[in-house]
């Protein structure tokens, strides 16, 4: 165990401190799932005392996702050059104590500031956990370890809300920042005890232009995603910051092809397995996402079932996903990831277009087993396009290949929370009131569409080109 605990930059050297990486990574990504589902339960209490409306308060999140949006990219390269340990103990380090700093917020502004630097250190933590797993194990057990990862998240997101509820309802809001700062501070010290220095850190210098125009480009990117409903009232919010995300990763690719030390390696992109394992992950979550802010209007104003209904419902997909995506990775190990994504996405797709059809009549039953139609076929997909998408950049980059694994979540989640809830409002549906036929049918042209872009995910997984022993 000490061996591998040893400052040696080569891979893990026995059995058991990998499964000690393994299981290190794992809890860092429960701890920051589980802090991530946990804050939308705290956003009425917090807007009560701050005297924050709604729209003020979405920015909370919103803050969130547009830093890590805009440095996921730039932590994958600082990872690569100065050590993926180093990175991801400060990462989580700095996270816990922006933390507290949420927590003593005395207002509005300066919570969202803090949230922006949890953004930002959140990053560092997000793409280097794949990067230091696929580091430290063989490719030969890649699936399976990225799977743990994967099953860690699912059981946080599970978790959340319940724990949420009790903390805010014993205590009070600050509390959820509070809990999620001590946790981060003990993992930052067992991760200072247990992670090995992997990777080799590679010769350069950070290119501070590109990451400027990439972090331009992507925050606007990101929040152009979140104003698609403006497309008939304000469509020129709409369109000015899609100029700006145009502008600026234009002028980031600029950038990158005359750098001599680039941010990203725009070659790097001539792998068709990176690429279709980007898109496949970015249509996975967009399509997830679609359906994830319009099922609780659907289970309380369209089928009448109270609000610990919904949030019982919400919690069958992260819980299937959970039971899944570890076998998932052990199995992509041994037969390739592609018939598994594949099948993965095509039972995703299934379920949401089963679920379009139910209508008011639907059971609980069957909205139950549409749900974990949609959990099962994530989890199949998740672990084995993970290991693809990991496996196609050199060792060298696996920082970078870290950040643009989780590029791909956090734009797919923005897309399609943004797309689901204006064909939503686009087809008729309403959120203030009980729902009627129009609203049923919005909720379906919802999900219908959402189907498709599982079945893009899906034929992206199963056209993809393999290295060496993917099938």
């Amino acid at each position: 165990m000490l061996s591998g605990l040893s400052h040696s930059r080569d891979s893990l050297s026995s059995s058991s401190s990998a499964k000690a990486t393994i299981a290190c990574v794992a809890l860092g990504t429960l701890t920051s799932s589980l802090s991530g589902s946990m804050i939308n339960l705290a956003l009425p209490e917090l807007g009560r005392e701050l005297s924050a409306d709604l729209s003020s308060l979405r920015w909370v999140v919103q803050v969130f996702l547009v830093t890590i949006g805009a440095t996921l990219l730039p932590a994958g390269r600082l990872g690569d050059m100065v050590g993926l340990r180093r990175v991801f103990l400060l990462g989580f380090g700095l996270f816990s104590a922006a933390s507290i700093g949420c927590g003593l917020a005395p207002n509005l502004g300066w919570l969202l500031a803090l949230r922006g630097l949890c953004g930002v250190f959140g990053a560092l933590v997000m793409a280097m956990g794949p990067a230091i797993l696929t580091s430290a194990v063989p490719p030969t057990h890649r699936g399976r370890a990225l799977g743990f990862m994967s099953t860690a998240t699912y059981v946080g997101l599970t978790m959340g809300p319940p724990l949420g509820g009790a903390i805010i309802a014993w205590l009070n809001w600050r509390w959820i920042f509070y809990g999620s700062a001590i946790a981060g501070f003990a993992m930052t010290a067992v991760s200072a005890f247990v992670l090995p220095r992997v990777g080799r850190p590679s010769a350069g210098a950070f290119d501070w232009p590109g990451a400027v125009a990439l972090g331009a480009g992507m925050s606007a990117l990101v929040l152009a995603s979140s104003y698609i409903n403006t497309l008939l009232t304000a469509p020129w919010v709409l369109a000015g910051l899609t100029l700006l995300a145009m502008l600026g990763v234009g002028s980031f690719v600029w950038i990158e092809r005359r750098s001599a030390s680039p941010l990203l390696e725009l070659g790097l992109l001539r792998s068709s397995e990176l690429r279709m394992a980007l898109l496949a992950a970015v249509c996975n979550y967009s399509a997830l996402f679609v359906l994830t802010p319009l099922l609780p209007f659907y289970v309380e104003l369209g089928l009448g079932r109270s609000t610990a209904a919904a949030g019982a419902f919400m919690a069958v997909q992260p819980l299937v996903m959970a039971i899944v995506a570890a076998p998932s990775g052990w199995l992509s190990d041994r037969i390739g990831p592609r018939g598994l994504g594949f099948s993965g996405m095509t039972l995703l797709a299934v379920g949401l277009i089963a679920m379009s059809f139910m209508g008011q009549s639907a059971s609980d039953a069957s909205i139950a087993a549409c749900l974990a139609a949609v959990g099962l076929g994530t989890g199949l997909f998740i672990s084995p396009n993970s290991s693809a998408l990991m496996g196609s950049v050199p060792g060298t980059r696996q920082g970078i290949a870290g950040s643009l694994m989780a590029e791909a979540r956090i734009l797919g989640m923005a897309v399609g929370v943004a797309l689901g809830t204006a064909i939503f409002a686009l087809a008729g549906g309403e959120t203030l009131a009980a729902f009627q036929d129009h609203d049923f049918q919005a909720f379906a042209i919802a999900l219908r569409v959402a189907a498709g872009i599982a079945l893009i995910a899906a034929i992206a997984s199963l056209t993809r080109g393999g290295g060496k022993g993917q099938r």
